[in-house]
């Protein structure tokens, strides 16, 4: 069962990523995350130190690539994708003091964040998920 599952996934190519819309890229970026730093607990626990790392590095560029798509546009409330840059920020930070301490404790708050942070991006209506569909 396992099997068919991860050959499923690896049929996921670069193309569809781009196929996908900017709402749907920002929420495989969560769930990337997330999935990442709940495998990284395990890591920690097991002294898998060398996984752990690679897993927060991937995480760290995960949490610049949304920044990196943050709206600073005029026309838009730029206090929102302030407060979400910073607490993107926040997250990267701990996430680095996480690896050097082996803190579980670190990932499971950058978790806490990251589902809360989801869970209004996935409250977003669906009229507003796409840019310009009106």
């Amino acid at each position: 069962m396992a099997h068919i599952s991860v050959k499923k996934y690896s049929q996921v190519s670069v193309s569809n990523i781009n196929e996908m819309t900017p709402y749907e890229q920002i929420k495989l970026i969560f769930s990337n995350i997330l999935g990442r730093l709940a495998a990284t607990k395990g890591f920690i626990e097991r002294k898998e130190i060398q996984k752990k790392g690679e897993n927060i590095s991937s995480c760290i560029l995960l949490f610049g690539a949304l920044q990196d798509a943050l709206n600073f546009e005029v026309e838009q409330d730029p206090s929102i994708s302030n407060n979400l840059l910073s607490l993107y920020d926040y997250c990267q930070r701990k996430l680095v003091q996480a690896n050097i301490d082996n803190d579980v404790d670190a990932i499971n708050e950058v978790i806490s964040i990251v589902k809360e942070v989801k869970e209004g991006w996935d409250a977003i209506p669906v009229a507003a998920r796409v840019p310009n569909a009106e």
